[in-house]
């Protein structure tokens, strides 16, 4: 953040106010050009002569520090623009170029003192007030800041530089909504500048607010092709907004130089919703090696190995993926499908068990418990976790249509027939519920509803075996029938 010092303006207006006149092309005349032609070893040497002729003007003292000032002489600086308030005690712009020098010098008490000293002496004076604000900030004093800032937009509300200093600020003290609203200020006020553009995507990104995130990457990639990130912002809020096509070609070139976490991570995602499992390994490979100790990262590694049917090789990932974060519940229900998965019946369920406990109120954790209760043929523990299931996700198909099958087995068949019909209004196509309908329905005696749903099951999935030997069976009352 850059403080704003000497105004030629301002310090002119203070000229003629003090009642000094200086003959044409006078040496403070020619400091002044050359200060304002950026001459600062010039208009030192001008100002100095100035100031043989007259030692005690208070307004060529100022010109003096600041020309120091500008050249990074502090105790120069810092000596004139004193002199010069000691002259002029009530002089704002002193005070606020005085404050620049001390902040240089990191000396924050110094600097405080100087700018609410001009601020004080001159309310609407907009350079002492923001660079008190940016003061603050640099402090990290965010309430001040945010109050210095305010002040300062209320004088200058189309500032740019005002308004991207205070979106910064307010950035880092984690205020996004604030943030956006500062940097949808600058844009206003300058809509060509392609790294508020990427930062308004990247904020919107943060918001959730994935198509104005689009809008912005976009808008920027435009002012600027190469502008930092933008392939990667543009990449996240397409995939962020189910665009997975169009973001895979983004993050591909985000990622060609293989060295960001965030373009690689972000590849594999987009590569696993496309079901390319091989490949969103590759990237989550790359990720990892960036950043080993990235829960997220091992936790989705692992889970482009269990698509990939290596289960085996994804439980090392999932487990380190809950050491990194503990509270990484997918990482929990992950370890035990991947259990399952790799033949280790007695780890998955216990796994299953240790999920449940740390995830209580998640649907899938109880019907991955009660699922692995079920092979085991304890159907009544199977039963109570299906059911809590339900009281965190009462319109769980898998869940219903077991509860269903449980009941079925217990000759409770009014309460099957409920669940089955619960798991078909949650999932009208779920061909396993249909079919136990049907069964549910024969057993009620009522035949030709049940054939309907065999029917119906079959129109859905043609080959789905236990619908069609039950179709066939209905002639056949003696045969056992066949569950889904």
């Amino acid at each position: 953040m850059t403080t704003r010092s000497l105004v030629t303006a301002i310090l002119l207006a203070t000229l003629l106010a003090c009642g000094c006149a200086f003959a044409q092309q006078s040496p403070f005349d020619r400091g002044v050009a050359a200060f304002t032609a950026g001459k600062h070893v010039e208009a030192k040497a001008a100002f100095d002569e100035a100031l043989k002729a007259q030692p005690n003007d208070p307004v060529i003292l100022c010109w003096r520090g600041t020309a120091a000032l500008e050249l990074g002489e502090l105790d120069d600086a810092i000596k004139f623009l004193t002199e010069a308030l000691k002259k002029k005690p009530d002089y704002d712009v002193a005070h606020n170029n005085l404050g620049n020098a001390y902040l240089a010098r990191e000396d924050y008490a110094k600097a405080e003192e100087h700018y609410k000293a001009a601020v004080a002496r001159k309310p609407d004076y907009f350079d002492a007030q923001y660079n008190l604000a940016n003061l603050y900030a640099k402090r990290g004093d965010n309430d001040k800041a945010f109050n210095a800032f305010s002040r300062a937009v209320q004088l200058k509300p189309n500032d740019f530089e005002l308004r991207v200093n205070f979106g910064r600020t307010l950035l880092t003290a984690g205020e996004t909504q604030k943030a956006i609203r500062e940097y949808e200020a600058a844009r206003k006020i300058n809509g060509e500048n392609a790294s508020v553009l990427a930062t308004l995507g990247s904020l919107y990104l943060k918001a959730r607010r994935d198509a104005d995130a689009a809008e912005a990457y976009q808008a920027a990639i435009k002012v600027d092709p190469n502008v930092p990130d933008g392939s990667l912002g543009l990449g996240t809020a397409l995939y962020d907004t189910g665009k997975h096509a169009e973001a895979l070609p983004l993050l591909q070139a985000a990622a060609a130089d293989g060295k960001g976490f965030a373009a690689q991570y972000n590849l594999g995602l987009v590569l696993a919703a496309l079901e390319r499992y091989p490949e969103a390994e590759a990237a989550y490979r790359k990720a990892n090696a960036i950043d080993p100790k990235d829960a997220n990262c091992l936790n989705n590694l692992g889970w482009s190995l269990l698509k990939q049917k290596r289960a085996a090789e994804a439980i090392p990932y999932f487990q380190a993926a809950i050491k990194a974060n503990d509270g990484l519940g997918i990482a929990y229900l992950n370890l035990a499908l991947a259990y399952e998965k790799a033949g280790r019946a007695d780890e998955g369920l216990a796994q299953w068990r240790v999920t449940v406990t740390k995830l209580p109120d998640s649907a899938a954790a109880h019907v991955g418990l009660a699922n692995a209760y079920y092979d085991r043929g304890q159907k009544d523990d199977a039963l109570k976790e299906y059911l809590l299931s339900l009281a965190s996700d009462a319109n769980n198909p898998e869940a219903h249509n077991n509860i269903g099958l449980i009941y079925l087995g217990k000759d409770n068949v009014t309460e099957a027939v409920v669940h089955f019909n619960a798991a078909l209004k949650a999932s009208p196509k779920y061909v396993y519920a249909i079919n136990n309908l049907g069964v549910a329905l024969e057993k009620q005696k009522k035949p030709e509803e049940a054939k309907a749903q065999y029917r119906k099951a079959l129109e859905i999935q043609p080959d789905y075996e236990p619908a069609k030997k039950n179709l066939e069976r209905l002639s056949k009352p003696a045969n056992p029938t066949a569950n889904g």
